[in-house]
This record gives structure tokens, sequence and C-alpha cells, in this order.
């Protein structure tokens, strides 16, 4: 993927984000702390294209492995708090 389509799609993946936290968007059931998860979905496909595209990952498979890993498991942990707070509310 070349710089133009990644920053396309960090656009596109900025706008999607954008779009459900605002107050035009006003699903039944969804509040907030339910909102916050295809959010946090939102940022990490963004994280993991800037990491890819931009800090050159692509061309190590190891390191984006091992990055993958920790972000994966740090936006689990995200999740997993956005939930207890819908849960505790």
């Amino acid at each position: 993927m070349n710089p133009t389509r990644a920053w396309l799609a960090l656009v596109a993946l900025s706008a999607a984000s954008t779009f459900l936290a605002s107050p035009v968007l006003s699903l039944p059931g969804m509040t907030g702390a339910w909102l916050a998860l295809p959010i946090l979905l939102l940022a990490w496909a963004k994280a993991r294209l800037i990491l890819r595209e931009y800090l050159g990952l692509a061309t190590a498979p190891g390191w984006s492995r091992g990055f993958s890993l920790v972000l994966g498991l740090y936006m689990l942990l995200m999740m997993g708090l956005a939930i207890m707070g819908n849960l505790a509310a």
C-alpha cells in the first residue's frame, strides 16, 4: 500500500469513528460505553495501519507480530474496561 492509500484509509477510519462518536448517530441501547467498543476497534485498525505502513513494520514480520500482539492485548484491556464501566452503570 502506498502512502496516499494509507492516508486515505486513515481518513476514512477517522471519519467513521467521528461519525460513531457524534450525536447525529443515536442508536437505541448504544450508550457511551457500548459505543466505545467499535470506536476502539477503529482505533486499533488505525494504529496497525500506521505501524505497518508509516513505521515500516510491513517489512519486518517479527516486529509486526510483536507490536500487533501488544496492541491487541491493550485493546482487549480497554474494551474490557469499557464493558465493565457499562455494566456498573
